[in-house]
């Protein structure tokens, strides 16, 4: 049996949008970040549901922890993938 994930949301806000990183923590081992998108205030329903649809994909081909590493804790897991993919 493998690992269990809770999905955990983290926004940002920045000068023109807003940061949503869709964080995992892997029950009992730490926390981890699968990706980044950005919204906009002229964003639609279907580029939301198009980043979701990405979302939920991106989880079947890659485990998260794989993607970015697990960490202590949220901040960490979100410094160290900004760190990797900025």
């Amino acid at each position: 049996m493998g690992p269990l994930y809770r999905y955990v949301p983290v926004w940002r806000r920045e000068s023109k949008a807003v940061a949503l990183y869709r964080c995992f923590e892997v029950v009992g081992v730490g926390f981890c970040v699968q990706s980044k998108d950005y919204f906009s205030p002229g964003s639609h329903e279907d580029q939301c549901a198009q980043l979701e649809r990405q979302f939920v994909e991106l989880l079947f081909e890659q485990a998260p922890e794989e993607r970015s590493g697990v960490h202590a804790s949220l901040e960490a897991a979100i410094q160290a993938f900004e760190d990797d993919f900025d």
